[in-house]
């Protein structure tokens, strides 16, 4: 088991901090007092490891996307390509939803991440455009070519529209917890629900798509 430095745990703490005031507020929300209160740290601490807010808010973005950055269908799709079978198509479907129901919901994952991923969503900065090149458009494109393989003469807005469909739900489940939570009467989503959520949005998926069920 890898042990943490002093200095490690403290920058640690700090995107912690960071990214909980982050998604429950907003970046334009978030000074480095805050955080440093929040974190338990002195304000030159963030200073000495991050340079500045502007550092820290990256080294936060980073932590939220480390995340985003190893899915399983990525390996999926690039297995496949136009004589893949209408069967081994399905199966990438459920690798595709059931990655991102796993990555959001069945790690320990910490809750600010995705909320994170959200915030970002909304801006038009450096920071977007940090997550738009490193996760955004490599997930999208992905998609868009597993897409184009099952029906090459797909346009590129229904590729689009077909990609949020998949996706969206998901994220909902994640951007709206507390709210979803409370309708459930629940304190998480059990595992059982997810599996139930999955197997409802993946055979959504491949019957719309023409495909058999996996």
């Amino acid at each position: 088991m890898r042990t943490y430095s002093a200095a490690e745990i403290t920058k640690m703490n700090i995107i912690a901090a960071a990214g909980n005031l982050a998604a429950a507020d907003g970046f334009a929300s978030v000074s480095t007092r805050k955080v440093a209160e929040a974190a338990g740290e002195n304000i030159g601490s963030i200073h000495y490891h991050f340079g500045g807010k502007d550092g820290l808010f990256a080294a936060v973005v980073r932590e939220a996307m480390s995340w985003c950055m190893d899915k399983e269908y990525f390996d999926a799709i690039s297995a496949i390509d136009e004589t893949a079978t209408p069967k081994e198509l399905a199966k990438v479907v459920r690798v595709i939803v059931s990655s991102e129901i796993t990555d959001l919901f069945r790690t320990d994952r910490p809750a600010w991440h995705s909320q994170v991923i959200y915030q970002l969503l909304q801006r038009d900065d450096e920071l977007y455009e940090l997550f738009r090149v490193e996760v955004l458009e490599p997930s999208m494109e992905a998609l868009r070519r597993f897409l184009k393989i099952i029906d090459p003469a797909m346009d590129e807005t229904e590729v689009f529209q077909r990609t949020v469909t998949m996706k969206m739900p998901i994220f909902a489940h994640a951007n709206y917890m507390k709210v979803f939570l409370k309708a459930l009467g629940t304190e998480s989503y059990t595992e059982e629900y997810l599996q139930k959520l999955e197997d409802l949005l993946v055979r959504q998926a491949q019957l719309s798509l023409g495909l058999p069920e996996d």
